[in-house]
């Protein structure tokens, strides 16, 4: 069904393109330069790294992310890669799309809310770090927010399009998007439509990597409607569907992952000031998620693991002036994960590895600007939260009576966020911020209720503790940034100071249930973490069609005694030179990163080797007519290098050499 929707929506553009009227050649060059995704930061309002890979990348949302300031990706196959802000995984920031809540129904972190988005859905990628990252939900790493792209209403109806066809030698992988808008009087409308399917990759020496295949389909529709020139509704929907998706890196791959997110968004403007306004939008979104490991070879015993997350919300915004603004918002939250187990020769045995429970919310966050004399700033953001957790009577309760605990016991928290931040700019050139916050985050289902869940990084069973007290985060940032005609560059030093820090430790004499595991873990909360480390951006006009881009990251994070966190990335380097001449363009990529010895044996950390990785990518625009073909060509890892980044769980290597061919048809 989802191939019949998705092929539908393509010939219909291919249909529509021959009755579009004719285009500026301005308004065309616009969307060459495929302006659809920006970026903005709590410290930089264009993210200059992101904004400079994006026009000759034949990127997924994740290409992109891992482009952009602070951002690193956990890769547990070619698929669903998981963003981490800086060292703050998951359950510590806020991955939101269009400000609304989604959480992922896969206990083992398979499908992390970006995996339902694709880039031809999207505006921007808003991504703040650290305290001042809490407008959309309380949390201590910061905040990724994935805005949809929107449909315009004009004063004449025209129809826009494009249309894109890509393919990666590295596993065979064909992808194919579409999409299209058009305006009215007083209705607009958008429909975009993607669909990719890849085979197993090789890694560097030709290396096969079974198991890395996956194929999905993604559809949006975007409708608005002007009700006066000062206020509008608008529906957003967007479906997702993956299937037979391997994870190279775990012991079972997934059958299908498929979402559907809905919302319905009222926005009024002020009659005296376009520049504030108020923004309400109630949504729901389905995640459904079915693991699979009927495809693995030798297995000791077949279990189906289906999961399930249903989330329903609301939430007011009014914006004034640029200058304030107010947010109130609440969602209620269902999870549920199961295992039914098939062993050889004996009875069926049922269990829920996430219990039945719901999360309740309503929260209040305030942010407010002010500037003063003397090119001085002062921004300020606050945000209170109200929790209410509790596990379904039922099976998943049951379980957990064998401990002596009642996890249908309400768990009610009370979070607590603000962060200040002073900024003074000298003769427009030099810019100097210090900012100082505190942050709360709740502690997730899995750390509450997990009921045996195994981890692949350091192989052992883990149950939750329902005692589990919110970490609390003291955060320092200063940054420094230089602009003139000829260069910009900007660096922010960090120092966090986590307590209640969670953690994990091994429980003495009880048994796993995974066949293989080392043994049971559970959380519990120790005195405190550090996290503190730095980013450097660079971006220099050698010549008038000569661009060089680079940006360095690095963190270093602790427990209170001395012991390394799992998962923390090396020092990394990042940098390209460009160069444009008319309608082509040619860019070089060179990334480095340092060994990490730095490890936590305990979590299953494995040393990781430094490597260089090359990259070129060429482009070119052809014009016919009133409209444009895009032709671009890339080689990725080009002397094939066989590597791992330190975030690959299972020490799974990358991709080897990589051509790709993209033609995209602009109308």
């Amino acid at each position: 069904m989802q191939k019949l929707i998705l092929l539908i929506s393509i010939l219909f553009v291919l249909k529509q393109s021959l009755w579009s009227q004719n285009q500026t050649k301005d308004s065309v060059l616009k969307i060459i330069n495929l302006e659809e995704v920006c970026v903005s930061t709590a410290n930089d309002d264009k993210n200059q790294s992101f904004n400079f890979y994006k026009n000759n990348k034949l990127a997924t949302t994740e290409d992109m992310l891992s482009r952009m300031q602070g951002v690193n990706l956990i890769k547990r196959g070619a698929y669903g890669l998981e963003p981490v802000l800086r060292n703050y995984g998951s359950g510590q920031t806020n991955l939101t799309i269009d400000g609304m809540k989604i959480y992922g129904a896969c206990t083992d972190k398979m499908d992390p809310v970006s995996i339902y988005i694709e880039p031809i859905n999207l505006s921007e990628i808003q991504v703040t770090h650290g305290a001042s990252g809490t407008m959309n939900g309380s949390n201590i790493g910061g905040q990724i927010n994935m805005e949809l792209k929107k449909p315009e209403i004009s004063c004449h109806t025209k129809l826009n399009g494009q249309i894109s066809q890509s393919f990666l030698s590295v596993n065979n992988a064909y992808y194919i998007s579409g999409a299209f808008d058009q305006s009215f009087k007083k209705f607009a409308y958008r429909i975009n439509s993607t669909y990719r399917k890849a085979n197993d990759y090789t890694a560097g020496g030709n290396n096969l990597i079974p198991y890395s295949g996956f194929e999905k389909s993604n559809i949006g529709f975007s409708g608005i409607y002007e009700i006066t020139k000062l206020q509008s509704i608008k529906l957003d929907y967007i479906g997702d569907w993956g299937k037979n998706i391997g994870y190279p890196a775990l012991p079972m791959d997934v059958g299908f992952a498929n979402a559907q997110i809905i919302s319905v968004t009222h926005l009024t403007k002020f009659k005296n000031n376009l520049n504030s306004f108020n923004n309400c939008k109630i949504y729901y979104n389905e995640i459904t998620h079915q693991m699979d490991d009927t495809h693995r070879n030798n297995i000791s015993m077949h279990m189906d693991m289906p999961g399930w997350t249903k989330t329903a919300g609301l939430f007011n915004e009014l914006n004034i002036n640029e200058n304030f603004k107010l947010r109130l918002d609440c969602h209620n939250a269902y999870a549920r994960a199961d295992m039914t187990m098939y062993p050889f020769g004996q009875p069926t045995m049922y269990l829920q590895t996430l219990p039945e429970n719901n999360l309740n919310n309503i929260g209040l966050s305030i942010k407010y600007k002010q500037n003063f004399k003397w090119n001085q700033q002062l921004n300020l953001t606050g945000r209170i939260d109200y929790y209410l957790q509790s596990a379904i009577i039922g099976p998943g309760y049951e379980q957990w009576k064998v401990f002596n605990f009642d996890i249908s016991e309400n768990l009610t928290n009370i979070l607590k966020n603000v962060n200040a931040s002073y900024s003074k700019s000298f003769k427009n050139y030099f810019l100097i911020q210090y900012s100082l916050g505190y942050a709360e985050r709740l502690p997730t289902s899995n750390e509450r209720y997990g009921f045996y869940l195994y981890n692949r990084q350091d192989q052992y069973d883990y149950i939750g503790n329902i005692y589990l007290k919110p970490e609390q985060s003291l955060q320092n940032e200063l940054s420094f940034k230089f602009k003139n005609k000829k260069i910009e560059t900007a660096i922010n030093l960090f120092y966090h100071h986590i307590s209640n820090f969670i953690y994990s430790y091994k429980l003495n004499g009880m048994s796993q249930m995974t066949i293989g595991a080392y043994g049971v873990k559970t959380y519990k909360n120790i005195d405190y973490a550090v996290s503190q480390g730095f980013e450097f951006n660079t971006k220099a006009f050698i010549a008038n069609n000569l661009t060089y881009i680079s940006s360095i990251k690095y963190i270093y994070a602790q427990t209170y005694n001395n012991t390394p966190l799992p998962l923390i990335a090396p020092l990394k380097l990042q940098h390209a030179i460009r160069y444009n001449f008319k309608l082509f363009q040619a860019q070089i990529e060179h990334d480095l990163a340092s060994p990490q010895n730095r490890i936590n044996v305990d979590y299953g950390d494995k040393k990781t080797p430094g490597f260089n990785l090359y990259n070129v990518r060429l482009s070119q625009n052809i014009p016919l007519k009133k409209t444009m073909f895009q032709l671009s060509l890339a080689c990725e890892n080009i002397f094939d290098l066989y590597y791992r980044e330190h975030l690959d769980i299972g020490q799974i290597p990358r991709f080897g050499r990589n051509f790709v061919v993209n033609l995209s048809f602009l109308f």
